[in-house]
């Protein structure tokens, strides 16, 4: 078994040699420096945070993550998170745009908005903390790592549209992402929905 999982990972470790760790530490500088700076707008633009509050509200009902009793489903969760790496690594897919960086983008703006959303009311920034970081400690990561995949891949197929032999192909290009999914992605998810399930509402209540 140890065998059979160090080689599925191999592919996975030559490409963070390659080029992939580079797109890692890309995407995690700029997904945090996003957050800050939709924080210190939203915070600024008491107009924008109204709107933004109405639309995480809007975002969040149109989610179901529960259960019929009402409780966070820990199934909802793994499988919207799962669905969110997979499409954002499926970007990467069309080359020459870099879709995966808006989803990237897009994520870390409703991390700095919901914050300044906190930030304002009666509640302390500590609950906002208590509600993110148990979950949180498993779930950016994960989230993180499938922003550069789908950023890597993006790369590497625009290269190849433009003859580069040395970029990856389609074929190999899909085998990384499923890998890395599987192997893990997958059980990153299965713990930030348990813990979110069942950590963070303890956390933040």
């Amino acid at each position: 078994m140890r065998r059979f999982l160090a080689a599925q990972f191999a592919p996975v470790l030559r490409a963070w040699r390659n080029g992939y760790e580079a797109e890692v530490r890309r995407a995690a500088i700029a997904f945090f420096l996003l957050v800050f700076l939709a924080f210190g707008v939203c915070l600024a633009v008491p107009e924008l945070r109204l709107g933004f509050s109405a639309y995480l509200q809007h975002l969040f009902q149109g989610m179901e993550l529960t259960d019929r009793a009402g409780n966070l489903s820990p199934l909802l969760l793994l499988a919207n998170n799962l669905r969110a790496c997979a499409v954002t690594m499926l970007y990467g897919l069309i080359p020459f745009v870099r879709l995966p960086a808006l989803a990237l983008g897009v994520n870390a703006v409703l991390l700095g908005g919901l914050a300044a959303c906190y930030a304002v009311t009666d509640t302390t920034m500590l609950l906002y903390a208590a509600s993110l970081l148990p979950h949180g400690i498993f779930e950016l990561p994960a989230l993180i790592l499938a922003f550069s995949m789908g950023l890597y891949i993006c790369g590497h197929l625009t290269r190849r549209c433009r003859r580069d032999p040395a970029a990856l192909p389609l074929g190999a290009c899909l085998g990384l992402a499923a890998r890395l999914l599987v192997f893990l992605l997958l059980p990153l998810l299965i713990l930030a929905a348990l813990t979110e399930a069942y950590v963070t509402p303890l956390a933040a209540g």
